[in-house]
């Protein structure tokens, strides 16, 4: 959400939230200048957000975050709605500020940006903790780590009947179903797809679609829940 003010210059939004915390004339001008140089925003500093592209807006939410010093710097999902290039821009920076000694409470519905970003991670669904730890502690609680996805013609009780015969596949870890769908959680993916065609084949099941992924936070979103985020 833009909530810059839009009747203020981006050097004014700076200036106005540092002074709601009370520092010092002198001092947030300086600390203004150098976060608009920081956020390459000096040449537009003087231009309302309402010229600004949405990289750039999101940039001056950040520095102006920062007018103030917190000790914690919380952001909710910061690049949503941006492109690729000015998401990877904002990956870049918030890593630099990470790596300086910032510390970060991050908010994002991009699995990607976390396992990118975050050095520990929780995932919430309905506002339940369901996981939590590091991205490489969570991708191992996938069981067996790839996936395959199945979407099917579900009619009398297939899905059901595929998934028993796909559960005693070589490699297969677990199976689940929802709906129209089978996922197979598996420890290998070799040779794994055209097996699983092949049973589904000979339980006549048509198999519309499917997909095939290597362990990610998104599996294991999925595996707790599911569902994936664009659900």
């Amino acid at each position: 959400m833009n909530n810059l003010d839009r009747s203020l210059t981006g050097r004014e939004n700076l200036l106005f939230h540092a002074e709601y915390f009370g520092i010092r004339k002198r001092v947030r001008e300086q600390r203004a200048e150098e976060l608009l140089t920081r956020f390459q925003l000096v040449d537009r500093a003087d231009e309302k957000p309402t010229a600004y592209s949405g990289g750039m807006a999101q940039r001056l939410k950040v520095a102006r975050a920062l007018m103030h010093d917190p000790a914690i710097l919380f952001l909710d999902e910061p690049t949503t709605g941006l492109d690729p290039q000015a998401r990877r821009a904002m990956w870049d920076l918030l890593a630099e500020l990470n790596s300086k000694g910032q510390t970060i409470f991050l908010t994002t519905h991009y699995m990607e940006e976390a396992d990118h970003l975050c050095r520990r991670i929780a995932i919430m669904d309905h506002g339940k903790l369901l996981e939590a730890g590091t991205p490489a502690q969570l991708k191992a609680n996938v069981p067996g780590g790839y996936l395959i996805e199945l979407q099917i013609q579900n009619k009398d009780g297939e899905a059901a009947t595929l998934a028993t015969a796909l559960q005693t596949m070589a490699g297969v870890a677990e199976v689940k179903t929802q709906n129209d769908r089978i996922r197979l959680y598996a420890n290998k993916v070799e040779g794994l797809l055209a097996n699983a065609m092949r049973v589904a084949s000979e339980q006549n099941v048509m198999v519309t679609d499917a997909h095939v992924s290597e362990p990610s936070l998104e599996n294991l979103f999925l595996h707790l829940t599911g569902r994936s985020l664009r659900d």
